[in-house]
């Protein structure tokens, strides 16, 4: 709580979080803060459902432990694949229409991990107003959704949320200084990047390095990216495994 304070504090307003995070911790924690500071930041949240009743339902519950009677953003987690896709045109987005006709979801949007050609198809066939994807000088060897989501969402005028950033990582480097995978996924063109922590210790860093944000020209992401290619596995990038 006191961590999420300190974000909001340095000029983040852009919450991201999930009631699969920490078995609902995530949630609950930032609906602590969410108590006095709801109109300082862009909210969002997700669902695992894959049907319209347990989506809608979900949505409910987020909006108990989130301690607030609307969310900004619903986003459909973890579209991994076609026959997930399928699902939950069929059915989740459904109950999610349903929250958002009674005001509790301002907008709808979608994640993905594993598969580009999967949010490509997704947001070719259905409006969502944002995708949540990963975008990282790892990413960028294995799977990369940089190459063809990134362009084609930005065609299609829908928000693009950066993730993962960071992990992966520290399993293939362990100490390692933040700053330029940060860089690396701030200067790609995406909307905002969501940047998790773990600790209270890790939000000061995080905001010096988006205060004093200096964009990688291409040269340098290139760099980055080479330094990394080793450790670009499935082993390390674990959200790429199919």
């Amino acid at each position: 709580v006191r961590a999420i304070h300190a974000a909001l504090d340095g000029g983040v307003n852009y919450l991201d979080t999930a009631p699969s995070y920490t078995g609902t911790r995530s949630e609950q924690a930032i609906g602590e803060v969410m108590r006095t500071r709801r109109k300082e930041v862009f909210l969002a949240t997700k669902t695992l459902a894959r049907d319209a009743d347990g989506a809608y339902a979900e949505v409910r519950q987020s909006l108990e432990r989130l301690k607030t009677d609307r969310v900004d953003l619903i986003q459909v987690h973890a579209v991994n694949d076609f026959a997930t896709l399928d699902q939950i045109l069929t059915g989740t987005v459904k109950g999610l229409e349903k929250a958002k006709r009674e005001g509790w979801v301002r907008f709808i949007g979608i994640t993905g991990h594993t598969r580009p050609e999967v949010i490509l198809k997704a947001i070719r066939d259905y409006p969502f107003a944002s995708v949540l994807i990963p975008v990282s000088a790892l990413d960028a060897h294995l799977n990369d959704f940089a190459k063809d989501v990134v362009p084609e969402a930005r065609r299609l005028g829908i928000g693009i949320t950066g993730m993962k950033s960071l992990k992966g990582i520290e399993i293939a480097k362990g100490s390692f200084s933040p700053e330029p995978f940060l860089r690396y996924a701030m200067s790609l063109p995406i909307s905002t990047l969501a940047v998790g922590f773990r600790k209270e210790s890790e939000v000061p860093e995080n905001l010096r390095v988006a205060r004093g944000f200096r964009p990688m020209d291409a040269g340098e992401r290139r760099a980055l990216e080479d330094s990394v290619k080793e450790s670009a596995t499935s082993a390390n990038l674990w959200w790429k495994r199919t």
